[in-house]
């Protein structure tokens, strides 16, 4: 791999056939770095086309004899990584149980990786692309997962009690595999850990950020975000007043970035018509950001439909749809089960492309967040049935990367940690924050307080604290806005939680 000198690597490759399917596997021993690492190509020799639902890279211990897993103490947990920005990501006990949702649809599609088991039993964990097994009686443990997510979501399993037992796979998503095709796993990874040093996931995280060509931005972003106070009723005479308000604090209000977020566009999908409060839209707003000394920024969901949108109205045959020829659901968002785009429709994603490129270049945002990524790698049927979901939302990304230029500070949110990884500046790591300590529907709280990936302060924080070794290794961390206003419902103790986490971790500092 790119990350390793030629001369300071020990590679192995061996194949086998099973049937029409041929299998090479390569490993590769570092010399300069205690780890392993492996993948596995798949050829298809025969006359027919295969279907790949999951690729094992590696089953161990447990009860159908392939060997036993020990530990020198039954002290163990595991670290859990979630899927996107907003999946829980902690660490349990090999006692304890996974937290889960119990939205169902209305939830699990937008936060829980197709391929991967949300399990419910004492001591059986699953994550999405890396995981650890600690022993914290030794304090030794073991890193598990991949380097990339650039062909495959990768899953890690694991059952840590009785007779322990580790899978991982690269999840294959029932692509199609033509004859004399091949189809390649991203690098598995096996790194052990000393949990006595200040930072047991550096290594594995540098070797991930240079094999996916990470480049950090210069600087950190601090700013305002429209969101968290006006939410979708904004306009654009609410986007001057506050400009103005930051200008008239100067140096005492040091920030530089001036966002608008969602609220502007006529609907979710239609992002070229605006609502009646922006009557000229949101170049002339980009202008006067510019003129007052701040960098203008704005928010777009390029990957998910409004099912009342335009857009779906006129092109349904962007939306990627199920086995019945139905739109795949996309998860519960502005009062609607919403739809995402089939990016394998090269006119779907020509769509997305023209509206970065049009936000960037013609509307002058230097500053993209870009939501809800994670809609472009539902499951469905797609008109290129070949590809993967981890290689749509991959290729996806580079589009948009490529639309909005290398000089256009790309935020990222929603998304599958992996696929966006060396394509953005930033990355939301955690739940959105909420004026609410604990989950909420409409001021509603009970049903909800312990839904694990329901916008709250305590669910922000969750993440902003298990994934702060992220930061400044794999983009600009960011633990969504600080919300010191006196009319949330935060109290101080809550507030200044919020204010000493988003400090601490060092990522990026937005007020709304």
């Amino acid at each position: 791999p790119e990350i390793f000198q030629p001369a300071s690597v020990c590679a192995y490759r061996t194949a086998l056939f099973s049937g029409q399917v041929l299998f090479e596997i390569e490993f590769v021993v570092p010399q300069n770095q205690a780890a392993l690492l492996w993948r596995i190509t798949i050829t298809n020799t025969g006359p027919d086309s295969i279907d790949i639902n999951r690729i094992d890279l590696l089953r161990a211990g447990g009860a159908a004899g392939r060997g036993q897993i020990k530990f020198q103490s039954q002290d163990l947990s595991f670290y859990k990584n979630g899927w996107q920005s907003w999946s829980h990501s902690g660490a349990y006990r090999s006692s304890q149980n996974m937290v889960r949702s119990r939205l169902g649809l209305l939830q699990n599609p937008m936060v829980l990786n197709h391929g991967t088991p949300a399990l419910s039993m004492k001591g059986y964990f699953s994550s999405d692309f890396f995981a650890a097994i600690n022993d914290l009686g030794t304090g030794r443990g073991l890193l598990l997962g991949f380097l990339s997510q650039r062909q495959h979501f990768g899953t890690i399993e694991a059952l840590l009690y009785d007779q322990p037992s580790l899978t991982i796979w690269a999840n294959g998503d029932h692509s199609l595999l033509a004859p004399q095709a091949s189809q390649q796993t991203d690098w598995a990874v096996w790194m052990p850990l000393d949990l006595q040093c200040e930072d047991p996931l550096g290594p594995y995280l540098e070797a991930a950020a240079a094999i996916n060509q990470v480049r950090l931005p210069g600087a950190v972003p601090a700013g305002w975000c429209s969101w968290y106070h006006y939410y979708t009723n904004l306009s654009a005479e609410d986007i001057r007043a506050n400009l103005a308000a930051i200008q008239a604090n100067g140096p005492r209000l040091p920030i530089d970035l001036v966002q608008i977020d969602d609220g502007f566009e006529a609907q979710v999908g239609d992002w070229f018509a605006f609502r009646p409060k922006f009557p000229h839209g949101v170049k002339p707003l980009a202008e006067e950001i510019r003129a007052g000394g701040k960098t203008p920024g704005l928010w777009l969901a390029p990957f998910i439909v409004h099912p009342k949108s335009r857009l779906e109205a006129e092109h349904p045959e962007y939306i990627l749809r199920n086995e019945h020829g139905k739109p795949v659901n996309a998860g519960f968002v502005w009062n609607a089960l919403t739809h995402g785009l089939d990016l394998t429709n090269p006119e779907a994603l020509a769509y997305a492309k023209e509206v970065i490129a049009t936000a960037a270049h013609e509307w002058g945002f230097p500053y993209l967040k870009l939501d809800f990524l994670y809609a472009a790698a539902l499951p469905g049927r797609y008109q290129d049935p070949s590809r993967t979901r981890a290689q749509v939302l991959y290729a996806g990304m580079l589009a948009l990367r490529e639309a909005a230029g290398e000089d256009t500070f790309l935020l990222a949110c929603g998304a599958p940690l992996g696929s966006v990884l060396g394509l953005v500046e930033a990355n939301r790591i955690g739940a959105d924050v909420s004026g609410f300590w604990r989950p909420n529907f409409n001021g509603i709280q009970f049903p909800f307080r312990k839904e694990p990936y329901m916008p709250s302060a305590r669910n922000s924080i969750q993440n902003i604290l298990t994934r702060s070794p992220l930061h400044n290794r794999w983009w600009v961390n960011d633990p969504d806005c600080l919300l010191v206003r006196p009319d949330t419902h935060l109290s101080l103790p809550e507030v200044q939680s919020l204010a000493t986490s988003i400090a601490m971790t060092g990522g990026s500092l937005l007020l709304s």
